[in-house]
């Protein structure tokens, strides 16, 4: 089967998938990009710095670069009116589509139904962020109509398969593929966590027996970093002490250091923007990692965190839990109510004061991120090709 995938730039997370699916007997495998965002050295404004992925594994599947492989914004603009041919030369069986915001999308979208192109679609949305309603009143008959031409969906997690079903998508359209990470990259990594730990505690002076807890993601109002120092500061005031890296940047970082003075013996820290490579060392080094945020789809730092055998405390906004998904309450970790901070708290001491739970609980999640990842890197295939014939 030729399978088309057409993604607006190589995405660091995704094009190790690429990368597998490749070398699926079954599968002849292009993937269409229209910008070169992350390939080449671009600034991003939320980080404040320029950056580009060094674990693209760009030679390990065949690819092509539309607009002269410029550097592009993946923003609603985004189009490659040269997909069209580029499409009609490859001839594919399936085209597979991600979101439909850009116009990029929209334009392989109509290329397949005009082609009579059999087509799939992959995005992360989900019902649990807070809405306008006028907004949902206007998007409720367009995405109906929109998803009802597609022929399947490759989904990433519960709330993902929730958001389609909302929109009339049938369980029979729908194959569960899961959230990829770089997995040949952590399998390398997850025998390694003990001494990553070590090796990451000593460098900023944090012994065997300290707690310890972890966030990524861009430092940002809408992050909820702020959460986590204030329950740390009511932990404190308890006599527990707990340690907390921040890993990210932004705009929010001077909001977050003037919070994090509040802390007398616990401490915050900021390393600042941390590259893939360097992340298993953090999350091998937490106790627990922490997931606050009040806009949050399918949290990649969450896929990877359970995989590196983290518990987890995410907030009820976050698109990552659910009975077959990545946190799954109460087995490898705790859904919170966003923004309340005593919630957090409380959920906090139960692995605070649990280490057998904490173990428990973080075997679990390397066990189920083992199963999710080898879903995402091929297993989903023979679904889907039972789905398209």
């Amino acid at each position: 089967m030729k399978l088309a995938i057409v993604v607006s730039h190589p995405i660091q997370h995704f094009c190790p998938q690429y990368a597998s699916l490749a070398k699926h007997p079954d599968l002849q495998v292009k993937v269409f990009f229209a910008s070169a965002l992350g390939h080449k050295k671009y600034v991003d404004e939320s980080f404040k710095q320029e950056i580009s992925w060094d674990n693209l594994r760009l030679d390990e599947f065949d690819h092509q670069f539309l607009n002269e492989e410029r550097v592009l914004p993946a923003d609603a603009g985004l189009d490659a009116p040269e997909l069209d041919e580029a499409l009609a030369m490859f001839a594919p069986d399936v085209v597979v589509v991600y979101g439909y915001f850009q116009k990029y999308s929209r334009r392989a979208y109509r290329w397949a139904r005009r082609n009579r192109v059999k087509l799939g679609y992959i995005s992360d949305s989900e019902l649990r962020q807070q809405r306008s309603a006028v907004k949902e009143l206007l998007k409720y008959p367009y995405l109906r109509y929109y998803f009802s031409h597609i022929d399947f969906f490759l989904t990433v997690g519960d709330a993902n398969e929730s958001f389609y079903r909302h929109y009339g998508v049938r369980d029979s359209k729908i194959v569960r593929m899961h959230f990829p990470i770089d997995r040949i990259f952590y399998d390398q990594c997850f025998p390694e966590r003990e001494k990553l730990n070590r090796e990451l505690r000593a460098r900023f002076g944090l012994s065997d027996t300290d707690l310890v807890c972890s966030v990524v993601g861009k430092l940002l109002p809408s992050k909820n970093q702020h959460d986590i120092i204030a329950a740390m500061k009511d932990l404190e005031d308890q006599g527990v002490i707990t340690h907390l890296f921040v890993l990210g940047s932004g705009e929010h970082k001077e909001f977050l250091l003037e919070r994090a003075k509040s802390l007398k013996r616990s401490r915050a820290i900021f390393p600042g923007f941390v590259r893939p490579e360097e992340l298993p060392a953090y999350y091998a080094a937490s106790d627990i990692y922490v997931h606050p945020p009040s806009r949050e789809r399918h949290s990649l730092a969450i896929s990877e965190a359970i995989y590196m055998g983290c518990p987890v405390i995410i907030s009820d906004r976050c698109g990552s839990y659910g009975e077959e998904d990545d946190v799954q309450d109460n087995k490898n970790g705790y859904v919170f109510r966003c923004g309340d901070v005593s919630d957090l708290k409380e959920k906090m001491l139960l692995l605070i004061n649990g280490p057998k739970k904490r173990k428990m609980f973080g075997e679990y999640s390397h066990s189920i991120a083992v199963r999710y990842q080898n879903s995402a890197h091929g297993g989903f295939i023979k679904s889907l090709l039972e789905k398209i014939k």
